[in-house]
């Protein structure tokens, strides 16, 4: 049996396929907050890139000699790109995952050589279902960027009407712990760390998440309150996201709420899925958004700086908001952007022109979550118009207590145009 299912975002479509429920299960928990996911007829054929996972594909031969090796998302990747343009690769992780990809057909094949084991936790998913969310991110990426979007360092908090306050920042300004403050006192995330925009016709600009895992400090958890729900679930054997530290999650599971460094002295933080935001945290997520507002926040290093409005710092938005390809954990190996996975020169330059049009304002947080809140909520009402800064009209669904995880609401399909 085929199990299928299409992802939409901003008129695009990417339609996976699957010999397993796992996969389609695991994408539809995954993206089903902020695209709009549909389930399919198997058979169904819907225009556009397919992504095809074979779970039992067994015989599927190596090639022993790749020319190329990149490392996407920590998953070290041997691959070659062929005179005829379609790519093949192979994980260099045990059992490995092999891919085909054909970009005439825009159709990535993924298989694992030998039988993939489950997963010691209950809702945990397998390499396959992972991966597989992985690239279809990557091919809606492509199909975005192609559609005039560029990608920004960027969290994003949605008000009624879709009126949007964006945090631009590199790692560490602040942009999470601005959206999360801003999602706890009521309004809706729509991105913690990266989020497409494009200008729009009528000279607004739309903004689109990019769905992806919140890394959280632990004591930025315990600020909002959140540490006592991540204790409540994991202790009720529900799973860490693969890629979160044991020693953070042995930290949130005894209720430790100080922050775990690694020996380098690098914080390691909670990696959170999108899921987890509604259904541990009861935050709101926003599908879609109109930018009308954008915070330049830095984090004080003395523990005793109060969080204030800063005149002082230039509140002009650089180039330095895009994503760099550099940085990218997630390189082009199969070439569907072909290099360009930020944006065109040309949209890069018309987003960065409207932000600079934008209300903006510079602002240092400090580590008194109160005033933090505070401070950010009267902002929000200056540079956003919700109101009088109490964000009266959003409100915070009712928490789920631990147990099986819930269906993703449905939704309607990204307003656009």
């Amino acid at each position: 049996m085929i199990h299928a299912l299409s992802l939409t975002a901003g008129q695009r479509v990417v339609t996976i396929h699957s010999n397993t429920a796992g996969v389609t299960n695991w994408a539809t928990r995954y993206f089903g907050r902020y695209w709009k996911v549909l389930p399919l007829d198997g058979s169904t054929a819907v225009p556009g890139p397919v992504v095809t996972v074979m779970d039992g594909d067994h015989h599927v031969p190596l090639s022993i000699s790749h020319t190329q090796h990149a490392v996407f998302a920590r998953e070290p990747i041997d691959y070659t790109r062929h005179p005829d343009g379609t790519v093949s690769a192979h994980t260099l992780s045990d059992p490995p995952l092999v891919f085909q990809y054909a970009p005439a057909e825009q159709h990535l094949q993924i298989s694992s050589q030998r039988a993939l084991q489950a997963t010691a936790s209950p809702g945990r998913p397998t390499r396959l279902a992972t991966a597989t969310t992985r690239f279809a991110r990557e091919m809606m990426r492509a199909r975005l960027i192609a559609d005039g979007w560029v990608l920004l360092h960027a969290s994003a908090v949605v008000f009624p009407g879709g009126r949007t306050l964006l945090t631009l920042g590199d790692s560490g300004a602040g942009k999470t712990t601005t959206a999360l403050t801003l999602a706890s006192a009521g309004a809706a995330l729509l991105t913690n760390d990266c989020c497409f925009a494009r200008p729009n016709i009528d000279g607004t600009l739309d903004l689109l998440p990019w769905p992806a895992a919140a890394a959280v400090g632990l004591g930025l958890l315990h600020a909002l309150t959140f540490t006592d729900s991540a204790r409540s679930h994991l202790q009720a054997g529900q799973p860490p996201h693969p890629t979160q530290d044991q020693r953070v999650t042995d930290a949130l599971t005894d209720g430790r709420a100080g922050a775990v460094m690694s020996a380098s002295g690098r914080e390691l933080k909670a990696h959170i899925w999108p899921e987890q935001l509604t259904r541990w945290f009861g935050l709101s997520l926003a599908t879609t958004g109109t930018a009308a507002g954008v915070l330049l926040p830095r984090v004080a290093s003395s523990p005793g700086a109060p969080a204030r409005v800063n005149d002082d710092r230039p509140s002009e938005v650089t180039t330095s908001v895009f994503v760099a390809s550099e940085e990218e954990r997630y390189p082009d190996i199969f070439g569907f952007t072909e290099g360009t996975n930020v944006g065109t020169p040309a949209a890069r330059t018309e987003v960065l022109q409207h932000l600079n049009r934008l209300p903006r304002q510079a602002v240092d947080l400090g580590h008194d979550q109160a005033a933090n809140t505070q401070l950010l909520t009267a902002l929000t009402a200056s540079l956003v118009d919700v109101g009088d800064g109490r964000l009266e009209g959003v409100g915070r669904p009712k928490l789920q207590p631990p147990g099986p995880a819930a269906a993703p609401p449905p939704q309607s399909a990204p307003a656009r145009n």
